[in-house]
Formats: C-alpha cells, sequence, structure tokens
C-alpha cells in the first residue's frame, strides 16, 4: 500500500477545503462579492497560500467551475455507459442528464445569475472555458470512438466538439424542456456523422 506524502495529502485537503468555501460562499452571496481573504480566512491559511494554489481569484472561480464539471461528468459516462449500443440514446441520456444536473446547480445558477464586471465567473463557462470543454470533450470522444471504432478521428472530436458547445449554450440560454433539447442536439450529432 501507498502512502500519500504528507505534503500532497496537506495540499490536496487545502484546495479541496478552499474550492468547498468559494462554492458555499458563491451560492450565498455570488461571485463577485466571494473574497480571497475570506476563502483564506476560513480555510485557515493566508492568502498568499491561496494564490500560491489557485494564481488569482479567477484561477480559484476556474478551479471551482472545473470542479464542477468533473462532478456532472461522473453521471453522464454513467448515463454513457448505459447505453453501449446504441449511440442516439446514449447522446441524448448524457444530454438531458447534463441539462436537469445544471439547472439543479446551485453553484451554476448563481454563476449565470451573477454580475458580469470583470470578477464574473460566466467566462469560465463561455468565453474562457477551454478547461470545461476538453474535460468533457475528452469523456465523449472516448465513449463516440468505442462505439464508431471505424470513424475518423478528427470527425469525431468535430462531433464532440460541436455537442458539448451546444450543451454548454443551453446551460446558460435553455431553450426547450430538457427531454426535447437532448433529442434535438442528439439529431443534429447523428446528422454530422451521416448516422
Amino acid at each position: 500500500m501507498t502512502v500519500e506524502p504528507l505534503r500532497q495529502s496537506f495540499r490536496r485537503r487545502l484546495r479541496e477545503s478552499a474550492l468547498e468555501i468559494a462554492h458555499e460562499l458563491t451560492i450565498e452571496q455570488g461571485w463577485d462579492r466571494v473574497r480571497v481573504s475570506e476563502v483564506a480566512s476560513r480555510t485557515g491559511v493566508s492568502r498568499p497560500t491561496i494564490y500560491k494554489e489557485f494564481g488569482d481569484k479567477q484561477g480559484l472561480g476556474e478551479s471551482l467551475i472545473l470542479r464542477e464539471t468533473e462532478r456532472f461528468l461522473v453521471g453522464v459516462a454513467h448515463a454513457l455507459q448505459t447505453h453501449p449500443d446504441d449511440l442516439p440514446a446514449g447522446i441524448a441520456a448524457a444530454v438531458q442528464l447534463t441539462l436537469e444536473r445544471a439547472a439543479a446547480s446551485p453553484l451554476l445558477r448563481a454563476t449565470l445569475t451573477s454580475a458580469r464586471g470583470v470578477d464574473a465567473l460566466l467566462p469560465a463557462l463561455t468565453t474562457r472555458s477551454a478547461p470545461v470543454l476538453s474535460t468533457a470533450s475528452e469523456l465523449l470522444h472516448a465513449w463516440f470512438t468505442e462505439q464508431l471504432p471505424d470513424r475518423d478521428p478528427g470527425e469525431l472530436r468535430e462531433a464532440v466538439d460541436a455537442l458539448v458547445r451546444l450543451t454548454v449554450s443551453h446551460i446558460v440560454l435553455p431553450a426547450h424542456d430538457h427531454a426535447e433539447t437532448a433529442r434535438r442536439l442528439s439529431a443534429i450529432a447523428l446528422r454530422y456523422l451521416n448516422l
């Protein structure tokens, strides 16, 4: 059995604690009012320690959004696994689950309704969303590759990228009920792949 070195264990716990506190503060008062000094104080460390771990407040916010994304992706992976031989059903299930969890997420609700200024968290989902998009895309690309092993990987990557971006756009600006949106996005992905 390998024991995690003390320094790594401390850093992991510090990071998780700071993210949990930032999560609570964002829900309570909105991201624009979250202060690194308060996160540090509630975590029991100094501000420089938080800055060393996350870079700046924006880095803390991006880490917060990425953590939420990773939580969503556990459910998405399960939804995909429950449809191993049914591409349309798998895509629709994954999109619907994502939309439902996003609608129910207090953090995403706080992000979408908070101030839109320099200090806003929304860009982590929109204009600076590369970490979120790449994390989601990697999971979906692996599943698409299993489902369609003879297809060109570049074509699959393009289809996945479009599907992820469309799903994120429906999180930010929902248009229909979740099941209908999921069905439509699945149909678009399949049409793109000529299936």
